[in-house]
C-alpha cells in the first residue's frame, strides 16, 4: 500500500514540476572545431558517438602516456568499440593536434 502511495505522490509531483515548464526553451549550442585531416573519419567513428570534441579540446596539450590512458579508458571502461588499428590512429591524431611537443 505504501509503495502505491509513494508512486502516486512522485507522479503527482512530477506532473506539477512539468507544468512549470510550459514555455519553449532554447538550449545553447556550442561548436567545437577540431582539425580535419585524413584520420578525421576514425575520430568521428570512435569518439563522437559518446561525446563532443569539446571533451578532447578541454584536456589541453597532454603527453602520449596521458592520451594512451584516455583511449584505453574509453575502450576498456566505457566499452567504446575501438579496434587495435583505430587505437593507434586515434593516439597519433591526439598527439599531432593535442599532444605536448616534448613527447
Amino acid at each position: 500500500m505504501m509503495k502505491k502511495f509513494i508512486l502516486a505522490l512522485l507522479l503527482l509531483l512530477g506532473s506539477l514540476h512539468a507544468k512549470s515548464y510550459d514555455k519553449d526553451v532554447t538550449m545553447p549550442s556550442m561548436a567545437f572545431p577540431i582539425p580535419v585531416d585524413k584520420n578525421i573519419i576514425v575520430m568521428q567513428r570512435n569518439c563522437q558517438w559518446c561525446h563532443s570534441y569539446g571533451y578532447i579540446i578541454n584536456q589541453g596539450k597532454q603527453s602520449r602516456e596521458y592520451w594512451r590512458h584516455i583511449v584505453h579508458k574509453m575502450r576498456d571502461t566505457f566499452k567504446a568499440p575501438i579496434s587495435k588499428r583505430d587505437e593507434k590512429i586515434v593516439l597519433e591524431y591526439l598527439m599531432k593536434y593535442f599532444g605536448k611537443k616534448t613527447d
